[in-house]
């Protein structure tokens, strides 16, 4: 348990260890050191002859390497070995000439990908094959084989390797001295040095592999990558490379801190609301200040953001009864009828005085509703239709034939569009009603506009155009 904790402490340090320098950048590698072939390889099991260091033939020996790097942790590399070697050493010390020469293939895992080019503790394998002298010979051979780099400075270490030689048609079992292969056993110094070629393309002293942006100078702070503005964004993520903001909006400005950016602000200067475009609305009506006429007060959209106590649809400012509904035509007063003195009609001699005819209350209420169905409104208008007239001239006929009549008007909406706004609309819709009755001679004084009721008193369905259609409505009834 204590062991593998160990390694992997040991393996944690390469990957935040970053005192060496980069295989990339310093790809030049050489080692010298000894060398010690082993040729009892497969007189008993493996793993007996292996560790039987008695039977490495070391000294004395040579052994020299050259290797230089590729890309992605793989190394060309070429080493020769020298050394005086016995087939049994503990059986016999006549020691014969030994010569090696490989041609190698490695794979380092400290290649940025594994563990960290930077990383001291340098693992690698090796592939190849190569040409050796051994016990009078020359022979081929192919081997496999497996080492450690150990860098203690940025330039120099210490490194260990162990191959496998198989050497083909090397074996006679009539040979007691014949072999299948060997064991090469290599240790020493090493060093790497030189300057890789294009591991930084645009020169800002940050190796492509760590650069995010390889291709345009930027500062190490940024992974390589620029900040034109200087915002703490690298340009590459940032929305206004060219003006200084904030890392929340995406490197965008936001001038007045109101929330809005300001490419999406109609008043960068002025902090506002994100429903008025970052603009400021101080009477909270949904109106810009800048297109407010009333800007302290809240009103309607309709009326330029002023109030309209009333509800006739005339401003209060422009209104010369303000607390009373009256007609545009009026200026916002009601109207007042001089009653008319009754005409005597003349028929066979006789003088009859004309009088109204009183239809009951509960009679004309029912006409009323009838009525009251059929006068509706085309989507966000508040014009009377012309198919409407007709009923609507009954009800002045209903009004002039019964004097003491009088009506209560209520505007309703559908809930198509802004909640406000269909109040705003339903209210105008009585008061066209009001005004269409008030021009056909109906005192305004027989008239109340009891008030708007946007869509909040639906008659029918909002999810259908004929529901809708039947919700877009002026009621009449009696007082």
């Amino acid at each position: 348990m204590k062991s593998k904790l160990t390694l992997i402490c040991f393996l944690a340090i390469c990957f935040f260890n970053n005192s060496d320098a980069q295989n990339s950048k310093t790809p030049w590698l050489v080692a010298y050191g000894l060398s010690g072939p082993q040729f009892t390889i497969g007189d008993q099991a493996f793993y007996k002859e292996y560790f039987n260091a008695k039977n490495w033939n070391i000294l004395p020996s040579v052994h020299l390497k050259v290797g230089r790097n590729i890309k992605y942790g793989f190394s060309a590399q070429t080493s020769f070995s020298t050394a005086y070697a016995t087939r049994r050493p503990q059986e016999s010390k006549n020691e014969k000439l030994f010569l090696d020469w490989d041609l190698n293939i490695k794979y380092s895992f400290a290649n940025g990908y594994i563990l960290k080019e930077k990383c001291f503790f340098d693992p690698y394998i090796v592939l190849g094959g190569g040409m050796n002298y051994s016990f009078g010979k020359f022979r081929g051979d192919v081997d496999l084989g497996a080492g450690v780099n150990i860098w203690v400075l940025k330039h120099f270490g210490f490194f260990i390797q162990a191959s496998y030689n198989f050497v083909p048609n090397a074996f006679d079992a009539s040979n007691r001295e014949s072999f299948h292969g060997y064991m090469h056993h290599t240790m020493g110094v090493v060093a790497r040095f030189g300057k890789g070629k294009n591991d930084d393309k645009d020169g800002d002293g940050i190796v492509d592999k760590e650069d995010r942006c390889p291709d345009v100078p930027g500062k190490k702070a940024n992974k390589g990558c620029p900040d034109s503005d200087g915002d703490g964004v690298v340009d590459v993520e940032d929305l206004c490379p060219n003006l200084a903001g904030l890392v929340v909006f995406s490197g965008c400005p936001d001038t007045d801190g109101d929330g809005i950016v300001d490419g999406s602000d109609e008043c960068p200067t002025v902090a506002g609301h994100a429903l008025t475009d970052g603009c400021p609305d101080v009477d909270g009506d949904g109106i810009r200040d800048k297109d407010d006429v009333c800007p302290t007060v809240a009103g309607f959209a309709a009326l330029k953001g002023c109030p309209d106590s009333d509800a006739d649809g005339i401003a209060d400012a422009e209104d010369k009864c303000p607390q009373q509904a009256g007609p545009s035509s009026n200026d916002g007063c009601p109207e007042v009828k001089v009653p008319v003195a009754e005409k005597p009609v003349v028929a066979e001699k006789h003088v009859v005085v004309e009088k109204p005819v009183v239809v009951e209350k509960q009679k004309v209420q029912e006409r009323l509703s009838a009525i009251s169905k059929t006068i509706e409104f085309a989507s966000s208008s508040a014009a009377i239709r012309s198919v409407d007239v007709k009923d609507l001239n009954e009800v002045v006929a209903l009004m002039k034939k019964n004097p003491n009549l009088k009506l209560s008007l209520e505007g309703h909406a559908d809930n198509t569009g802004n909640a406000s706004n269909n109040v705003e609309l339903s209210v105008k819709r009585a008061v066209a009603v009001y005004d269409y009755l008030t021009s056909k001679g109906i005192s305004g004084d027989r008239l109340t506009i009891i008030s708007g009721f946007g869509a909040a008193k639906p008659v029918s369905t909002n999810d259908t155009p004929d529901g809708r259609q039947h919700n877009r409505r002026v009621e009449l009834t009696v007082d």
